[in-house]
């Protein structure tokens, strides 16, 4: 069984990716504040300028902070203040309304980047399409990315080997309710539950709806209309909520898929050192020498090192290592190049 691991390099490496037709590229941490000020959608506009406004009185003027750096500040200041107290400066509410601009920002940003021309769902990248042609049935994704490019990929070009009804790891619950708006991410031909892709949105998703343990897969993830955008995802902060509701469930399903993985795929995902519950779950799924490759796909040679660092247990004097620096290099292999 192969694995797939996505990271925000996998959809900022999409074909459709171009700044001479498009200056705001699907963001990347380091670069987040630089991909939201590029939005020239005029409905977005208030809602750059607040948080640009929000993070100079963080951080003052001539800011330069990452998206999660942003994030972890808002929520460490949060819990200071439940132990100092609120002063005129920072109030609870405050911090809270400037987290959930934030998050509106994250949705704003991937709508001006990826929705080119006003398109529902997103432009197709070629790159995706390949990759999901090259996996087979009871494969598993594993993506840490907020948009549904992954999604739209499958729902096109997945069938005969996506189901989104069970692929997402979800709890359908007794009477099967738990879960709508599925049938609007099935592709034309779907497949059983035993035989589906999986796919583990380990940070959720801008078409993930979550009340309690009940789902919406929304038909619409990045057009906001009237009011702010709900979604749920896990933002980056230092402590994220992985072991909470649905989604204990699905970081429990990928810790399944990366014990069974033979050939793990890792496609712009850097495995920061900061995301220590990712690089956790990694560290203690994958069998001691289990896999017969591993493939990385990151021009980056610090976080190619750090991802042979952090599956290393799974690593054999038989596993194959074989790295492309970008995307598109990958998705002209043939699956026997590495499989």
């Amino acid at each position: 069984m192969a694995l797939f691991v996505l990271g925000a390099g996998a959809t900022r490496g999409a074909s459709f990716v171009d700044p001479a037709k498009n200056p705001c590229l699907p963001p990347l941490d380091l670069d987040f504040y630089a991909q939201l000020q590029r939005i020239a959608n005029s409905k977005h506009q208030k809602t750059v300028r607040e948080v640009i406004q929000d993070t100079v009185d963080l951080f003052g003027v001539n800011f330069q902070v990452t998206m999660e750096a942003v994030f972890t500040t808002l929520e460490q200041t949060a819990r200071m203040i439940e132990t100092t107290g609120e002063n005129r400066d920072f109030k609870r509410s405050d911090l809270d309304a400037k987290k959930e601009r934030l998050m509106q920002a994250i949705a704003a940003t991937l709508e001006e980047s990826l929705c080119a021309g006003g398109q529902r769902i997103g432009t197709e990248c070629d790159y995706h399409q390949k990759l999901v042609e090259m996996m087979k049935p009871k494969d598993a994704i594993i993506t840490f990315n907020y948009d549904c490019l992954i999604d739209e990929t499958l729902r096109q070009h997945g069938a005969g080997k996506w189901n989104p009804r069970y692929g997402y790891g979800l709890n359908l619950g007794k009477g099967r309710g738990n879960l709508v708006g599925y049938k609007e991410w099935t592709p034309s031909i779907s497949i059983t539950k035993e035989k589906t892709i999986s796919l583990y949105k380990l940070h959720g998703s801008l078409h993930f709806l979550v009340e309690g343990e009940k789902v919406k897969l929304k038909h619409r993830p990045y057009t906001k209309q009237r009011g702010d955008l709900r979604f749920t995802i896990i933002p980056p902060e230092s402590t994220k909520r992985y072991d909470q509701g649905v989604f204990k469930r699905i970081w429990y399903h990928a810790g399944q898929a990366l014990h069974r993985a033979r050939h793990l795929v890792v496609i712009g995902y850097s495995f920061p050192i900061t995301d220590s519950h990712s690089n956790a779950l990694f560290r203690i799924s994958v069998r001691k020498e289990s896999l017969d490759s591993l493939v990385l796909v990151n021009p980056d040679r610090e976080a190619r090192r750090r991802a042979r660092e952090v599956v290393k247990r799974g690593l054999g004097s038989n596993t194959r290592v074989i790295v492309f620096d970008k995307l598109s290099e990958f998705a002209a292999a043939d699956r026997s190049l590495w499989e």
